[in-house]
Order: C-alpha cells, then structure tokens, then sequence
C-alpha cells in the first residue's frame, strides 16, 4: 500500500503545538520534497488575521495550484518556499499549491507574534485503507 496521509505537528517554543495532516494525493511532488526536509525550522512570518507562513528554502514548482484557500488549509507557495498555514478565508494573487489540513483548533497558531520560531515534525504515515 502506498502512503497518503502524513500526520505531523507544529511546535513553537513557549506557546504550544497543532497537529495537522499532508496528503500526498494533492501535490505529490510538493509534499516529498517538503518530507525530505523534515523536521523543518524556521521564524514565523505573520499575515494578520489571513495566514502563517514559514520560509523553508525548499524548490518546488506549481502543482494542482489553487487561489483560494478556507480556515484551515495548508499550502506551499513557490514563489519563495514558503509553507502556509491558513487562520481564515483567503484569496491569494499568487498560486499556492494546497497540501494539507489543520485541526480545527487554531488556538496556538492565532497568538503567534514576529520573532515565533516554529519547527515541523513528521509524527507518522498512514497508508491508503488503514483504520486510525
């Protein structure tokens, strides 16, 4: 069986952790390049009241891209790199490609300020037809 879900959390120093899935079926490329780099750190940029992003240094290019994002999205932009993490409803002028889902409670996530660091784990790989 081939893998599909990718379960993983965001850690930032001080204020917390979320968890949140990628999925392979949405940009596959995008999300074993994002894999190899694993764990990932990096300071938070902060698009209040719209999105996080971090800046990861990872090349990818556009794949399945989207231009409008829901609460909760997670997408890749490769424009610079960056992994994006959606706070609200949002059109982007750049095409993002969409990755992944967050659990509905944003809470750590909202009360991130400029200078957060914030470091992606992999927790584990779930494949297709497994039951969690």
């Amino acid at each position: 069986m081939s893998v599909s879900k990718v379960e993983c959390k965001a850690v930032v120093r001080g204020k917390g952790e979320v968890k949140f899935d990628i999925f392979k079926h949405l940009a596959p490329v995008t999300v074993s390049a994002i894999l190899r780099e694993l764990p990932i750190n990096a300071r938070v940029t902060i698009y209040p009241r719209a999105m996080i992003c971090l800046l990861t240094g990872i090349k990818a290019g556009v794949e399945k891209q989207r231009f409008e994002f829901t609460k909760g999205d997670i997408a890749f932009l490769p424009a610079n790199g960056s992994l994006c993490f959606f706070l609200a409803n949002a059109k982007s002028q750049s095409p993002l490609n969409p990755i992944g889902k967050l659990e509905p409670d944003l809470g750590v996530l909202a009360g991130l300020s400029a200078g957060d660091t914030m470091e992606i784990i992999q927790l584990r790989e779930v494949s297709e037809g497994a039951q969690t």
